[in-house]
């Protein structure tokens, strides 16, 4: 199996925005603040904000007051784009932020941190700490970033195997799924069956597919959220 992802990108993300849920389903998600401010890919502007609100945010459950999920994306040389989500079912906004680097630890911690920001009106904070991040060299594998405004993050080695707790997907699969599911499903995928995923919740089902090699076949299934 070929690597999908971009090999060394010139960036940690390249667009980071808070969109709003559309007011009908005719109707396109808001775009409330962007970062860097001059992004001007008109499609992404257009398309990616469409992919926060998978679901009708009006049928929530009222203890889900925050969901992290993430959309994969391929560009036009087939390497897989990220959209790390953060949805927060209290003010109906999401926060995004696209990259190529699948860290899925590093960029939900790095959402909830802005989101702090901006619930206290911090906005000029917010952007000094994007700021940062956009022009911060990559790290090597395992090595770590330290930011002024946050506590530093250490970059994960792709290399490494998973491990439970520290790699969300593998931990939200294994509570997901018992293990004479979990080869069916492999055995399901290796076969190239059609497969459908339900899940009650939207974190749920996001975590596992994202969990390679799911990630690898994702065209051979298909996501509910029920």
């Amino acid at each position: 199996m070929g690597s999908r992802l971009k090999q060394n990108p010139e960036r940690t993300f390249y667009w980071f925005f808070e969109a709003t849920c559309p007011v009908a389903r005719d109707k396109d998600p808001g775009l409330l603040f962007q970062f860097p401010e001059d992004f001007n890919d008109e499609e992404s502007c257009q398309t990616l904000p469409r992919f926060c609100f998978p679901y009708d945010i009006q049928r929530v459950r009222d203890g889900v007051a925050v969901q992290h999920f993430t959309f994969v994306l391929t560009d036009l040389e087939g390497c897989q784009r990220f959209g790390f989500c953060r949805l927060t079912n209290s003010t109906h906004t999401c926060l995004c932020i696209l990259s190529y680097l699948p860290w899925f630890e590093v960029f939900y911690k790095l959402l909830n941190n802005l989101a702090d920001y901006l619930s206290k009106g911090q906005t000029s904070e917010m952007k000094v700490l994007l700021a940062s991040l956009y022009n911060q060299p990559l790290p090597l594998a395992a090595g770590s970033v330290t930011l002024q405004m946050v506590p530093y993050f250490i970059a994960p080695d792709p290399r490494s195997l998973p491990s439970i707790p520290e790699n969300r997907n593998l931990t939200e699969l294994i509570v997901a799924v018992d293990v004479g599911n979990l080869l069916q499903l492999y055995a399901s995928m290796l076969f190239e069956r059609r497969i459908l995923i339900f899940a009650s919740k939207l974190s749920t089902v996001n975590y596992t597919i994202l969990f390679y090699p799911l990630l690898y076949f994702k065209c051979i299934y298909i996501n509910f959220v029920v």
